[in-house]
């Protein structure tokens, strides 16, 4: 399965790339949204895990606005591709924030290998893999 990671620090999820490669994910990098839509252009991808903001705190008048013009443009290319952001907003604020986009989670903005693990179980369970 391939993961698409939109993110400013990619060293940080290169440390985290086992965590992925249990679950039998193959991972790529882009900068910013501009290359994550030309990506997901040439190749699908099954996830586009959305670390927009680089571990900032939850601003909800600067990041809601941003990621959700971000989950749209994604999904008006592929419905299908799987999302889930990196922002560390809490529940609640997530499913006010985010409500009807269809995202998996939201992970905190300094995510452990548990949240990762959490994630891609519950990617496996959508995808029909669990």
């Amino acid at each position: 399965m391939d993961i698409l990671i939109v993110t400013p620090r990619a060293a940080f999820w290169e440390g985290m790339k086992g965590v992925f490669e249990k679950y039998g994910a193959a991972l790529r990098m882009v900068p910013a949204m501009p290359e994550a839509l030309d990506s997901l252009k040439e190749k699908k991808a099954a996830l586009a895990l959305l670390d927009l903001f680089g571990g900032e705190a939850w601003n909800s008048e600067i990041h809601a606005s941003a990621m959700k013009k971000a989950v749209i443009s994604i999904l008006m290319q592929d419905a299908m591709t799987n999302t889930a952001s990196v922002c560390g907003m809490g529940e609640e604020t997530f499913h006010d924030a985010m409500e009807g986009l269809g995202m998996i989670n939201d992970l905190p903005a300094q995510p452990s290998e548990a949240d990762v693990e959490d994630l891609m179980s519950r990617l496996r369970v959508i995808l029909g893999q669990a």
